[in-house]
């Protein structure tokens, strides 16, 4: 299926969709597509992603009014994995989840699909209440929702699948299967953050009156050394050989150029850019405004090269859009803004691009080499904290650790060395 040259609905995409409760959606679905922008390549993998599904939909024997969520992730965690359909399936989550996504949509659209339920599954409804609790009642932040989320769905799903939840079900060895399965290779860090995501969903079952003292017990303590590694960093020079590596003659150049700046210059996550929008730059004041973790907003001084990069982009880049983002895509799906992830792949492949190979692990490494930068150039803990707006000073004391110099004036001499 991956040998699609002209149409995405080749002989071997029609074959495949032969006798499959998704034959007569195929055209649509490529319509759909091509009315929303989508480029040739992208939807060819789109069409195999379809292909493969209705295939799977066949072979289990479900219909389209079956198609929804709770359907797509047993395809996605389950079947994807350990596929063996054919050898020429693309077995990618993200382009897999992408194209059903985009299936929902257009069956919904059609009224080809299930009717839209307050809730899609047992499992879904679950979830959609353990979203609210998280962002109403704890403050979570998109990002952390997001993870955690994903971990109490595949452990849902491996515990409950199709049936009504009940942890009364669950026993302790339970738990400690479905971590030795799901987080095996993980790191430490890994590991525990799927261990507070379960004691996270415990907590709120408790809330709604479910005895899970017992569940919660068996959730482990991963061992973590906190503060036992330097953060790491790149220099100056680093910093300026990555800016020269943007093309800021292209809309796009113009844009990640600006982004790079947000990270560099305010110290941004890469879950915060998306956020911004139009109304949030204070051009009179020179002010922008930030929204970060718990829903909280922080008013920041706009550095002048960051306000050009934007100002900039704005005036020649930026395309034409309803959207008040004030950073969008410029791919379809249009009038969309940019997610945390296009940061996260724009800055990994500029630093592949210019050699930088530490940044090829992430943006955050911009964000720690900008409190670096304070803490050699001698400002507070209190002032590196403000910087990053984090809400303990405790969070800030790792970077005590990046300013060798001033550790040196204090370090004791070695046990035994010649003064």
């Amino acid at each position: 299926m991956t040998d699609l040259v002209k149409s995405p609905l080749s002989a071997g995409i029609r074959q495949w969709l032969v006798d499959t409760p998704l034959q007569s959606s195929a055209e649509g679905y490529v319509q759909y597509l091509t009315a929303h922008g989508y480029a040739p390549r992208t939807m060819q993998f789109y069409v195999g992603a379809f292909a493969h599904f209705a295939h799977w939909l066949a072979v289990v024997r479900l219909d389209v009014r079956a198609i929804e969520d709770p359907v797509i992730h047993r395809f996605l965690d389950r079947h994807i994995p350990h596929c063996r359909c054919s050898r020429h399936c693309r077995r990618s989550v993200a382009t897999n989840s992408a194209a059903l996504e985009h299936l929902l949509k257009y069956l919904l659209a059609s009224g080809r699909g299930a009717v839209p339920r307050k809730a899609t599954g047992f499992i879904e409804q679950e979830l959609q209440d353990f979203e609210h609790y998280l962002l109403q009642v704890r403050g979570v932040g998109e990002t952390t929702r997001d993870v955690r989320l994903n971990h109490i769905r595949a452990f849902l799903l491996e515990q409950f699948s199709t049936l009504p939840i009940s942890l009364g079900s669950v026993e302790g060895h339970n738990i400690e299967r479905f971590l030795t399965h799901y987080t095996e290779g993980w790191t430490a860090e890994s590991r525990g953050t799927v261990c507070v995501s379960l004691r996270s969903f415990l907590r709120f079952k408790a809330i709604q009156g479910e005895p899970t003292e017992r569940l919660a017990s068996a959730v482990p303590r991963v061992l973590t050394r906190r503060l036992a590694r330097l953060p790491q960093t790149v220099s100056a020079q680093q910093i300026q050989q990555f800016f020269a590596a943007f093309d800021r003659g292209s809309a796009v150049g113009r844009r990640d150029f600006a982004i790079a700046h947000c990270l560099v210059d305010l110290g941004l996550r890469a879950g915060e850019v998306p956020r911004l929008k139009l109304e949030d730059i204070d051009w009179r004041a020179g002010t922008i405004c930030v929204h970060g973790k718990g829903r909280r907003a922080d008013l920041l001084p706009l550095p002048k090269i960051l306000g050009q990069a934007i100002a900039r982009y704005l005036r020649k880049g930026r395309p034409p859009t309803v959207s008040r983002s004030l950073f969008v895509r410029h791919m379809a799906p249009l009038d969309a803004p940019i997610s945390a992830d296009i940061v996260r792949k724009m800055i990994r492949s500029t630093a592949r691009r210019c050699g930088i190979s530490a940044l090829t692990h992430g943006p955050h490494l911009l964000r720690h080499s900008a409190a670096q930068r304070l803490v050699q150039g001698g400002a507070t803990l209190k002032t590196v904290a403000d910087f990053l707006r984090h809400k303990s000073l405790d969070t800030t004391t790792i970077y005590t650790k990046v300013d060798l110099h001033s550790l040196s004036q204090v370090a004791l001499p070695w046990p035994g060395r010649i003064p």
